[in-house]
Parts: C-alpha cells; sequence; structure tokens
C-alpha cells in the first residue's frame, strides 16, 4: 500500500515537473522572467537564485548582480518592489511570444514585436525598447553576436526611461 502511494506521489511529481520548468524559464513583456516577477519583491527573487554577491545602490533603486546566473534586478530601495529583470548571455529562457532566447536574430524580434520600437544604444549594443510592452532587446553591434540577443529585459510597461535614467 504505502509502495503504490509513493509511486503515485512520484509520477505525479514527475509529471508537474516539465509545467514547473517551463513556467521558471518564461520571459513575458511587462510580468515575469524566469519566475522573477515584475512588481513582486526581491526577496523573492534572492529566495530562486540564491544570496546576492553584489548589489549597488543608486538614488531611487538597488542592483542586484548573481555573476554565475545569467540575471540582473532591480529594486525600488524604498520598498524592494522589482521594477526590471535583466537576463544575459542565456538560450534558456524564452520569450512567451515568438519563443525568443539569447542568440535569437534581431530581426525576429522586429517581426514577433513589431517595429514600434525606440531604440538606445551604446558602443557594444543597441538596446530595441517596446516601452509600452514592458520588454527591451539589447543586440550586439560586433563579433560573433553582432545582430543577435544578448540580454532580454523585462521591466513596469512605459517606465523603460525613469528606470533606466536613475541606473
Amino acid at each position: 500500500m504505502i509502495r503504490n502511494v509513493t509511486a503515485a506521489v512520484v509520477c505525479v511529481a514527475l509529471m508537474g515537473l516539465p509545467a514547473f520548468a517551463q513556467t521558471g524559464m518564461a520571459v513575458v513583456a511587462g510580468q515575469v522572467a524566469g519566475g522573477i516577477r515584475v512588481g513582486g519583491d526581491v526577496n523573492d527573487a534572492m529566495g530562486l537564485l540564491g544570496p546576492v554577491l553584489n548589489r549597488s545602490e543608486r538614488d531611487k533603486y538597488a542592483v542586484y548582480d548573481w555573476p554565475f546566473n545569467p540575471f540582473l534586478v532591480v529594486a525600488e530601495k524604498e520598498n524592494g518592489k522589482v521594477v526590471l529583470v535583466l537576463i544575459q548571455l542565456s538560450d534558456l529562457y524564452k520569450t512567451d511570444k515568438g519563443s525568443l532566447t539569447g542568440g535569437s536574430e534581431r530581426a525576429l524580434v522586429e517581426t514577433t514585436y513589431g517595429k514600434e520600437f525606440t531604440t538606445d544604444e551604446n558602443q557594444r549594443t543597441q538596446t530595441m525598447v517596446y516601452d509600452a510592452q514592458g520588454i527591451a532587446f539589447d543586440s550586439g553591434k560586433s563579433g560573433v553576436l553582432s545582430g543577435k540577443v544578448m540580454s532580454i529585459i523585462v521591466f513596469v510597461p512605459n517606465q523603460w526611461k525613469a528606470i533606466t535614467a536613475s541606473l
């Protein structure tokens, strides 16, 4: 009897594992990236990713970095509310729309999310910002990552400039 119950519990757990893994790997514009919720508490992110190895404070925000994980999280200093999640150099996390990952072609981003975006640039990357949707994509400007997604950034919709200007 106990053996049958144990077997049933193991089967149910194993069947639920793929769904859990898929949910944890999902990237949804303006909502969640890799299980970390925009608008959620930064302590929940630490529960998923482990102890923070690098925390720095800005005027309004605290930036949390896990160098051995592909995540960077920005939260309000005052209340710990997550306002931005960046996933960098990883093809494990996929957008719910178009299954875009690190390494996806920039043209595929435009096909999936549209041509209505603003651009932020630096020497290394070009960022396609879909502010109203709460998602941005860094793509490389040279080398092997030229024209390919390097980072996927999920943030509070319509707040890109307010957040990034304070960093």
